[in-house]
């Protein structure tokens, strides 16, 4: 493949620069990736605000549960469950081992793969347009508050975000100046976005069509077929035996509602949702000839995942916006595209910073429009998850040895979130006996503990019992298990209730014999 076949796809010249998007200077192109580290510093800043703000939710203390335990245990686990996760609970288990398991440390590598994305998709835009398309896309996905949502979460949807970002930009470095390297590290960068979240290696076929439309020759084709197909080997047992587990998540939907809570969760508002859309049609219309093929690029890795997950919603379960946060990097690029491609029609080329007046201009308004969001992203409300933290702490400082604790958890369910949120928040101290689980979480091979079948036996002699209480009733103890509730009601007496954002906690204390 000769350099003129693919020379507009790579790095732009400053000439380039100034046609496309309104440069200001022909700075040399070793010195304006520098921009890149402005939007990841923003990003790694706006991921580090209130990073403790909100309590851990229930899969982020999956999360924390799947590295607590063994090797048997884990294997044990993710042969029942959760296998599709399994890579990303092995790259946590080596954080916590290093970093400890405080809910800033089990957060801190989506705060930083949120930083290295926002700078990367820098990086993608200036190979793609220029410079300053490229620096206006990290700031728009920089403030967008569902990626810092996710930024702030200790699950994988960051990382799958990092590893789809990155593989894009190997890619396009693949294609610009090609070598058997960048080839190959294209190809390990699949295999782990398909070993974090196999949904997310639907971005490779928008490289299929940046190759199809913009890149003449078969060799490159060629070496993409061959990354891929190496890339599969690794991935398709994976997702052979992962498939098996699809009815974990049965519970999501597809309907009208979904599709409405879909499209606002992609973006955080619906607002900049339709401001987002909007500009990213507005891309895709004043491309022009020869930008179109990037263009189109960034619509398929945008639209085709959330689409095909619409239409296998049936045998795939995976229509839920956090799947696929690992497209919002394509519409930010779109979106900045759109703004500074018409600023430069509109000035007919005559005013060459004009994109920065764009950007003055629009930056400030995202953050604006978006702080409410923001705010909410980093408070319970965000998973209207009781703040079961709190309780735990009451609990702990309260609690002697030879207390038992017990669950009436309206809110949970059968996930057990209130018994997890107790294990997270006494793991480092004196922590009562819960009574009613007959084989703890970690020895079942599953996410639950196993409830005990006998509840006098299993309660024994305790003469203080702790129920920690989300069933919102006049009554703690109404919801319980029948047999449960009638013991307490028999054997015990409420001595006091202590109340907290939706949750409760109960002393109760046996009676006098």
């Amino acid at each position: 493949m000769t350099a003129p076949a693919v020379q507009w796809v790579g790095r732009p010249t400053a000439a380039e620069v100034r046609a496309t998007v309104g440069a200001t200077a022909a700075a040399p192109a070793a010195r304006g990736g520098w921009w890149a580290l402005l939007p990841a510093v923003v990003a790694l800043g706006l991921g580090w605000w209130r990073l403790d703000a909100r309590d851990l939710w229930n899969d982020e203390l999956v999360t924390w549960h799947a590295t607590s335990l063994s090797v048997e245990q884990f294997r044990m686990m993710i042969g029942n469950i959760d296998l599709v996760h399994a890579f990303y609970y092995l790259i946590m288990a080596a954080v916590t081992a290093v970093g400890g398991d405080s809910l800033i440390a089990l957060r801190l590598p989506s705060v930083l793969a949120i930083g290295a994305s926002a700078g990367l998709i820098a990086l993608i835009g200036r190979r793609l347009f220029g410079t300053p398309v490229g620096v206006l896309a990290g700031l728009f996905f920089a403030l967008l508050p569902t990626v810092s949502r996710y930024a702030q979460e200790a699950r994988s949807y960051a990382l799958v975000t990092l590893a789809a970002v990155a593989a894009t930009w190997l890619f396009l470095r693949a294609v610009d100046r090609p070598s058997r390297g960048r080839w190959w590290a294209y190809a390990v960068l699949l295999v782990v976005v398909g070993w974090l979240h196999f949904v997310a290696l639907l971005v490779g076929a928008a490289h299929l069509l940046y190759l199809w439309r913009a890149v003449p020759g078969e060799e490159p084709r060629w070496r993409w077929s061959a990354s891929v197909g190496i890339a599969g080997l690794f991935i398709l047992p994976l997702l052979l035996l992962a498939g098996r587990q699809s009815g974990q998540i049965s519970w999501v939907k597809n309907d009208g509602n979904a599709v409405l809570r879909f499209l606002e969760n992609l973006t955080g508002t619906l607002p900049v949702l339709a401001a987002v859309a909007l500009l990213a049609l507005l891309a895709v219309a004043v491309a022009g000839r020869e930008r179109r093929p990037a263009a189109l690029m960034l619509v398929v890795w945008a639209l085709l995942p959330p689409v095909t997950g619409y239409l296998t919603f049936a045998w795939l379960h995976l229509f839920l916006a956090r799947y696929f946060l690992f497209t919002v990097p394509a519409w930010a690029l779109l979106a900045a595209f759109g703004v500074c491609r018409t600023i430069q029609l509109l000035t007919r080329g005559r005013m060459p910073a004009a994109w920065l007046v764009g950007a003055l201009i629009l930056v400030p308004a995202l953050a604006w429009q978006t702080m409410p969001a923001q705010e909410k992203v980093r408070s319970n409300d965000a998973d209207g998850q009781p703040h079961y933290l709190d309780a735990v702490r009451y609990l702990g400082q309260q609690a002697k040895p030879g207390d038992g604790v017990a669950f009436n958890d309206g809110f949970g369910g059968s996930s057990d979130v209130a018994r997890k949120a107790t294990n997270y928040g006494l793991r480092d101290q004196l922590q009562p006996r819960d009574v009613f689980a007959d084989v703890p979480a970690r020895d079942t091979g599953w996410l639950t503990a196993r409830e005990c079948k006998n509840p006098a036996l299993c309660l024994g002699d305790t003469k203080r019992l702790w129920l920690v209480e989300t069933g919102h009733l006049n009554d703690p103890l109404a919801g319980l298990p029948p047999a449960r509730e009638a013991l307490l009601r028999q054997k015990f007496l409420i001595k006091h209730v202590e109340r907290f954002d939706r949750v409760r906690v109960v002393l109760l204390e046996r009676k006098p014999a």
